[in-house]
């Protein structure tokens, strides 16, 4: 079946862009934001009027080294009709729900929230014959699925982006008219600190003119929290980076890398805070599947769909979907399934798990 979700193109300055998307989804925005001031105490432990209090010392940080992103944050709630905060304290979704684990379930953000954390996202980039393909899974939580918008954006300058995603978010993920891709994976560790909320430093990363200047980004910033960053460009350079929010590492991916939600290079494993039994097991079968569907020649592209529609070792598959069985409401699924063509600044998008929907293409 085909889904396609509201397609908005933009242009202007961070404000503008802003504005523009909140005015055009101010109906998907205010539904996502209700989903999440009602859910906030089961996925964070902490009420949104809480959560108001506790993210304003991120704002503060925000506006002190990425003011254009907070600009794009302002003009999104202009738009939409919401507030600033209101709008931060979500696109703080990741600092206060995405906790590390500890064996006496105790830790950042008070006990009770810090065992047993969902599954989060899978998400790989190769190059194979001369193409350059890399693809995501953005495993969140199920009320992302009917907010979701393509954002087609160009920024004052030329600089432009696809990103998919709730449209109450910040851009995250994307192909760029730079000429890669950006995909993000959550990780977890016990370094975690008043800084630049990941959402936001996300969203800048996709205004690089560059994979180099990219990480240079990454690294500049006083970063609230850690995360996974897998950069693929249109030349078949593949580079991989793990943060904490004062630690990072870089990888090398070669002609092929796999992410998911656990550290993978020497220096950063001993960072990890998370006992996920399906992070490596999502990592394994992706690597797996590549390597055959490219070892038999198939299309990479749809090579890369049938990753992210894999559901060995279901429920904790590379698609995932809500587990009825599981009494714990906090639960991630695949809210949107991505492969992007960083060459051809193309991206090919599934609504939610990409094995009930068509992939729907759309081109800078």
């Amino acid at each position: 079946m085909i889904a396609e979700i509201p397609y908005i193109r933009v242009a202007g300055t961070h404000r503008e862009v802003g504005r523009q998307i909140g005015e055009a989804a101010r109906e998907l925005v205010a539904r996502g934001l209700a989903y999440y001031e009602e859910n906030y105490p089961l996925l964070a432990g902490v009420t949104f009027a809480e959560a108001l209090e506790r993210t304003r010392p991120y704002l503060m940080a925000a506006e002190r080294h990425v003011p254009q992103v907070v600009d794009q944050l302002r003009g999104l709630a202009e738009g939409s009709g919401l507030t600033l905060e209101q709008l931060f304290a979500w696109n703080c979704c990741e600092e206060l729900t995405c906790l590390p684990e500890r064996p006496d379930g105790s830790g950042v953000g008070g006990p009770g929230r810090c065992a047993g954390r969902p599954e989060h996202c899978t998400s790989f980039a190769f190059v194979v014959g001369g193409r350059v393909v890399a693809g995501h899974n953005e495993d969140w939580y199920p009320g992302d699925v009917d907010t979701l918008a393509v954002r087609h954006v160009t920024l004052s300058g030329g600089l432009g982006y696809i990103s998919v995603g709730p449209a109450g978010y910040l851009p995250i993920t994307g192909v760029t008219s730079s000429g890669f891709s950006s995909a993000a994976n959550t990780l977890y560790s016990e370094d975690m600190q008043v800084g630049v909320p990941n959402n936001l430093l996300l969203t800048g990363v996709l205004e690089c003119p560059d994979l180099d200047k990219a990480l240079a980004h990454i690294a500049r910033l006083p970063r609230a929290r850690g995360s996974n960053h897998l950069l693929c460009d249109a030349r078949g350079r593949i580079l991989d980076v793990e943060t904490t929010a004062n630690h990072l590492a870089t990888m090398d991916g070669g002609s092929r890398f796999v992410h998911t939600n656990h550290y993978l290079s020497a220096e950063m494993a001993p960072l990890e805070a998370y006992r996920s039994e399906g992070t490596p097991k999502r990592y394994a079968r992706a690597t797996e599947l590549l390597a055959a569907g490219l070892a038999a020649g198939d299309d990479p592209v749809e090579v890369g769909k049938r990753v992210l529609r894999d559901h060995a070792n279901a429920p904790l598959s590379i698609c995932a979907h809500w587990n009825d069985e599981d009494p714990d409401q906090d639960q991630t699924i695949t809210t949107a399934s991505m492969v992007w063509e960083p060459a051809d600044g193309r991206v090919h998008v599934a609504v939610g798990p990409p094995c009930e929907h068509e992939f729907v293409t759309y081109s800078l």
